[in-house]
């Protein structure tokens, strides 16, 4: 007979997973991501990321209301 999944099932699976690490990462993947956050890429990855925020009001914090 087949186990039904619980919710506890589910948060252990993702625990393992984390102390793990990512297995959807390849190692080219994880080349990548560390030259766009610490490598020769972080310039540019900085610079996107300050667009991203000052562009979207809930990512950047900004006040959405409009004073009049």
């Amino acid at each position: 007979m087949d186990r039904v999944t619980t919710g506890e099932d589910l948060l252990e699976e993702r625990r393992r997973r984390r102390r793990a690490g990512d297995p959807h990462i390849s190692p080219e993947g994880r080349e990548i991501l560390l030259r766009l956050t610490t490598g020769d890429l972080m310039d540019d990855f900085q610079a996107a990321l300050d667009a991203d925020l000052e562009a979207d009001p809930v990512l950047g914090g900004h006040d959405t209301d409009d004073e009049a």
